[in-house]
């Protein structure tokens, strides 16, 4: 069972190469960056995301309010 919470670069990760001889993943930089780029733009485009009901749902709130009325 894998666990994909982790985030795709982790200095902790260790890379096996095929003679079976471990060394540590180097982190690259560029991909960091580009890493926080993404998520600052991910952020910023939920910032500007707006609820708003459906006129259906209006429409039903209305009439239930005119109803109430009388």
């Amino acid at each position: 069972m894998s666990n994909f919470t982790l985030p795709f670069i982790t200095p902790n990760f260790v890379v096996t190469d095929p003679e079976g001889h471990t060394a540590p993943m180097q982190v690259n930089p560029d991909l960091l960056r580009e890493e926080k780029k993404l998520h600052l733009l991910t952020l910023q485009a939920l910032d500007t995301v707006k609820l708003a009901p459906r006129q259906s749902t209006l429409i039903a709130i209305f009439e239930y309010a005119q109803e109430r009325e009388v």
